[in-house]
């Protein structure tokens, strides 16, 4: 595949928007909003995200799904797709595992709001809780830098003294639509942390982008968290990876 230089990626937002399922990431490479990677294949044209989210528009050859592989099995990409002959042809290959994704709309105008249990408190995600977040789902992961966050993304960490304890945060951000992330340290896990930090960054991102979310279907958890947030079920699609 041919590796397209950055100053070309603008020219390529209509194609990361044809992918429905979920725009926002691949649009964010495209706008040059978050960092990433975008190739050409001979049928196709892949996004790659920072955080090794990976998108194909169009209709991978062999060529282009053999290269696929191999980002997937040697470089750590994590393929999201709806295309099932495609899913078939990396399976077949060996090496990958998949898991099946739901992502959700907001169809509301204005965010919901929660209140915090008494004792914990909401402080925006500065370059101190960026750098210390540590856990499965931390800004870090999504963004090039602290630099890149504080320009383009929003975040909430909920403390509790000087503890962050739960941070929900644009995992990606396009210019219409923010993706919301979120985590809540076991130990304070149901208590409505989530709810409380979420709500509060779909206020900033509101009315100017639309928030959006994403979960492995087996995430129980993080799709209640969508639902009493007022987000519904907008379209499925499978993610593939190395197989551990």
């Amino acid at each position: 595949m041919k590796v397209i230089p950055e100053e070309e990626y603008r020219s390529y937002i209509a194609e990361a928007q044809s992918i429905a399922f979920c725009t926002v990431y691949p649009t964010a490479v495209a706008e040059g909003i978050q960092s990433g990677h975008i190739y050409k294949g001979s049928s196709c044209t892949v996004f790659r995200c920072h955080n090794g989210f990976t998108f194909v528009s169009g209709a991978p050859d062999g060529e282009d799904t053999a290269e696929l592989h191999r980002l997937i099995t040697n470089e750590g990409a994590k393929l999201l797709t709806d295309d099932s002959s495609l899913c078939e042809a990396l399976s077949a290959m060996g090496g990958v595992g998949s898991f099946l994704r739901d992502n959700y709309s907001f169809p509301h105008n204005t965010a919901p709001y929660s209140e915090l249990p008494k004792g914990y408190a909401l402080k925006t995600i500065d370059e101190k809780v960026f750098n210390c977040l540590k856990g499965r789902v931390v800004p870090a992961d999504f963004w090039a830098d602290y630099e890149q966050f504080s320009a383009n993304g929003r975040g909430m960490c909920v403390m509790y003294g000087s503890e962050p304890v739960s941070w929900a945060f644009t995992a990606a951000v396009s210019s219409s639509e923010a993706d919301i992330g979120i985590e809540t340290a076991e130990a304070h896990r149901r208590r409505g942390l989530a709810i409380a930090a979420a709500a509060a960054v779909m206020g900033e991102v509101l009315p100017q982008r639309r928030p959006v979310w994403g979960c492995h279907q087996s995430n129980k958890g993080s799709a209640h968290t969508a639902e009493k947030l007022g987000f519904v079920k907008a379209a499925s699609c499978v993610m593939i990876k190395k197989a551990q």
